[in-house]
């Protein structure tokens, strides 16, 4: 035979009909990339939210301790000893927050009012980056 006549037998990459095709490698990697990816995010998400869900636990707690000292205040048995709202009893640093409570005085003419400024912040400071403030003004009887 001379070599112009020779056949040649091409072997075929293609499955013959009824056998399942699989994936090729670039499709697997392509699939495991997009779901590690989506994986990812969802474990990002959640830890956001987690973080927002404490912050916002330790803003209630501290507008909860402003709220009650100015109660305190608007109950207070007599106006002339309403300044030991001021001392250490209803100061200090407790649960991670540091209350601050300072009573002024205005008499100036014929006023007689005390004001009650109550501060309350969180130790440290980057929990929760702006404090809560609670004032009340009362008058004398």
């Amino acid at each position: 035979m001379s070599p112009s006549h020779r056949t040649t037998r091409r072997v075929s990459t293609r499955p013959s009909h009824g056998q399942p095709r699989g994936f090729t490698l670039i499709e697997t990697v392509l699939a495991m990339t997009i779901l590690s990816s989506i994986v990812l995010m969802i474990g990002l998400g959640t830890s956001k939210l987690q973080r927002a869900v404490g912050d916002a636990g330790i803003r209630s707690r501290a507008n909860a301790r402003a709220d009650r000292i100015i109660g305190l205040a608007r109950t207070w048995p007599t106006w002339t000893t309403i300044d030991r709202l001021g001392n250490g009893t209803y100061n200090g640093l407790a649960d991670g927050l540091r209350t601050t409570t300072t009573v002024t005085s205005d008499t100036t003419g014929r006023r007689r009012i005390k004001r009650v400024s109550v501060l309350v912040e969180s130790v440290p400071a980057t929990q929760m980056p702006t404090p809560v403030r609670r004032n009340i003004s009362i008058a004398a009887p």
